[in-house]
């Protein structure tokens, strides 16, 4: 609410300021009284509204920079004094000369509101309520801020320095006596010679960004010195020369015979939702959800992939498992894209356990929510028994006559199931959609038993509270059936509760309304503290802070929305470059208008704070952190699996449209190519 209301305040001020600007501006000529003194008292109103709207702006900054200064440290470096200063200037330049002009109407009272002290300030003034508009909609300003400021400032100088030059010319010419006007014709003729020129100009600019923007047809993701992304990733930080070993010598084993084998086959699927909708999908093994792979912790698994898509690559990707960087199945860094007809083998020996995930990586944003995906569930040595293990993916699917419908797994309506009273039952909630989704359970007190897969160190009863999961979040929820009915319930903030969810029942039968807590349940209370192998107060040797954004202008050649990380945008995104064994310090803030499940492959990382409070609780370990709007995470791991790893935002929308990064291990590269021309859809 805050950061639109500055918004809001930003555009309020151009148009007031620049209103105020053109009309002081305008040639004094002689007026009645009654007619001056209405001209006056209008440039006083404008002014006054502006000032009013300038202590908005920094009341606004100044609610924003009290949650957190990176959600304000660009306002105050940049926009702030650009605005504030040069209407401090009005006040003292500008208003007594119109207050003289109100109070006396003459020829000479508007002579005198037209020298440079009185009408300069109020241009400077529009001039800075532009910038900061500019850089809260179309260039994000993010730290470090030393260049942009001094550059941007510098600029406000110079056009106050020429501004000022040209008013005292037009002073000085106004108070030699009236002006000659041009004919109406000739008038007539500039206009239209300066529109035709705006126009031209503006087009011509218009072109060259959309064409500038256009991502590279074939680039490579190799980053550090002597390597770029199509000539790109110059924001990146370098621990040292880039080595030679190759992602593809980091496989899982290949000469061990494995545990357990598996078989995914992508191709086209109509489907049937419980209510009947149909869906046309792509599925794998005929499946959507596709089939659950269910393996034990330190077995070595072989899945093989198959490409039945026409005209469709594919590649599948393990969320929340560290894999060898070769198997983690992202085309155009660690693998080409399976092509039609194609077949690609992984193998990897999962070292962790829980609920994980697999989906395509080739165009997430297309073929994940088109059904690519399914479970990936790795029991311990000794899993713990319930009696009742379902998984639950919150997804949405377009539909061919309703549009975008939400379902569990294929359930757009009420599902039941049967449990018995007394028996344990365990819910495995996975969001493989594209937004945050909050769940509510009605009719038992539950515990919270796994955060993405990773164990809650003594977890406890939960109840009246709402969990809230990030796209490719995954939530483990047990409890133990009462005598009554259970409902678990999908959540919208402003239209209540969908007609669908699960309910669980001795008989199947019965009727439960569901709770709407406002409460959201925080995992970094929760639980029992643990000792973790690094904390807050070790020593890490690098740090790395990330503000996401996002700003309207060119990407791709299409004007849009984007979304940006310290104010650029793949491939242009910050990278970090690590060595083997870094203690690894991020901070993620966001101040934009969605929240950002942020997933770094191939590594997990401890939460350390959310919103400047450190956790209390059980240890949090994720693979995907939802950063929701206005937040602050500080999270941390250990750089000890090499390769080239992606981390990004896994709304796959604005993975597309930006938010992209990577992470690369400074003595590894990859002989792959992402890009249009190559096959490979990295997003």
């Amino acid at each position: 609410m805050v950061l639109n209301a500055d918004m809001q305040a930003a555009a309020l001020n151009v148009l007031v300021w620049s209103a105020a600007a053109l009309c002081a501006g305008r040639w004094p000529v002689k007026r009645s009284a009654r007619r001056g003194r209405a001209r006056a008292v209008t440039l006083l109103a404008l002014v006054g509204l502006g000032t009013l709207l300038v202590l908005m702006r920094i009341t606004t900054v100044t609610l924003m920079g009290r949650e957190s200064r990176l959600f304000a440290v660009d306002r105050i470096a940049v926009a702030l004094p650009a605005l504030a200063v040069p209407a401090v200037a009005v006040l003292v330049g500008t208003v007594p000369r119109l207050l003289a002009w109100a109070r006396r109407p003459s020829l000479e009272t508007r002579t005198a509101a037209f020298a440079p002290t009185a009408v300069v300030p109020l241009q400077i003034t529009a001039l800075g309520a532009l910038v900061g508009l500019w850089t809260a909609l179309f260039t994000i300003l993010a730290p470090p801020l030393l260049r942009p400021a001094l550059l941007i400032h510098s600029s406000v100088v110079l056009f106050a320095a020429l501004a000022w030059f040209r008013q005292t010319r037009r002073w000085w010419a106004a108070r030699s006596g009236p002006r000659t006007r041009a004919s109406r014709p000739l008038r007539a003729l500039r206009a239209v010679a300066v529109m035709t020129a705006v126009g031209v100009g503006g087009t011509a600019l218009v072109n060259l960004a959309a064409a500038s923007s256009r991502l590279p047809d074939d680039m490579s993701m190799n980053m550090g010195p002597g390597h770029a992304a199509g000539g790109h990733h110059g924001g990146g930080e370098s621990a040292g020369a880039a080595g030679t070993t190759s992602v593809t010598s980091l496989t899982g084993p290949r000469d061990e015979r494995p545990d357990r084998r598996y078989t995914l086959v992508a191709a086209e699927r109509t489907v049937r939702l419980a209510s009947g909708r149909t869906v046309r999908a792509w599925a794998f093994n005929g499946r959507t959800p596709g089939p659950t792979l269910r393996v034990r912790q330190g077995e070595l698994v072989e899945i093989t992939v198959k490409n039945r898509l026409p005209g469709e690559n594919v590649s599948v990707h393990w969320h929340g498992v560290d894999v060898p960087n070769a198997e983690d199945g992202v085309p155009g860094v660690t693998q080409n894209a399976v092509r039609p007809g194609g077949t690609h083998v992984y193998r990897f020996r999962p070292e962790e356990s829980g609920t994980h995930w697999y989906h395509s990586h080739q165009q997430t944003s297309v073929q994940q929510m088109k059904g690519l995906f399914g479970a990936l569930i790795i029991d311990p040595p000794r899993p713990e028994r319930v009696d009742h293990d379902w998984f639950l993916a919150m997804h949405s699917w377009e539909t061919e006559n309703d549009g975008d419908v939400t379902a569990l797994n294929l359930a757009d309506r009420l599902e039941r199931r049967r449990a018995a009273p007394g028996s344990r039952v365990r819910l495995r909630l996975l969001n493989s959609d594209r937004l945050t989704h909050e769940f509510s359970l009605t009719g038992t007190s539950f515990r919270v038993t796994a955060l993405d897969g990773n164990a809650v160190n003594g977890p406890t009863p939960v109840s009246g509270r709402k969990l809230a999961i990030g796209a490719g979040g995954r939530y483990d929820v047990e409890f133990v059936m009462p005598d009554r009915p259970v409902r678990l319930t999908e959540i919208q903030d402003f239209v209540g509760v969908r007609d669908q969810g699960l309910l669980i029942s001795a008989d199947g039968r019965g009727e439960v309304a569901p709770d709407l807590p406002s409460r959201e349940f925080d995992p970094t209370a929760y639980g029992t503290p643990a000792p973790t192998p690094f904390g807050p107060g070790s020593r890490f040797t690098r740090t790395k802070t990330m503000v996401f954004d996002n700003e309207i202008g060119f990407y791709d050649g299409r004007f849009r929305i984007t979304w940006t990380v310290n104010g650029r945008t793949f491939p242009d995104a910050p990278h970090l470059t690590v060595r083997e064994g870094d203690l690894v310090r991020m901070r993620f803030a966001n101040r934009s208008h969605f929240d950002h499940p942020m997933h770094l492959h191939g590594h997990h990382v401890l939460v350390l704070s959310r919103n400047g409070r450190p956790v209390t609780g059980s240890p949090v370990w994720l693979d995907t952190v939802n950063v929701r709007v206005g937040e602050v995470w500080e999270i941390a791991f250990r750089a000890d699996n090499p390769g080239i790893w992606m981390d990004h935002c896994h709304i796959g929308d604005h993975a597309v449209l930006g938010m992209m990064m990577h992470l690369s291990y400074e003595n590894v590269t990859t002989p792959y190519r992402v890009g249009r021309g190559t096959g490979n859809r990295t997003e």
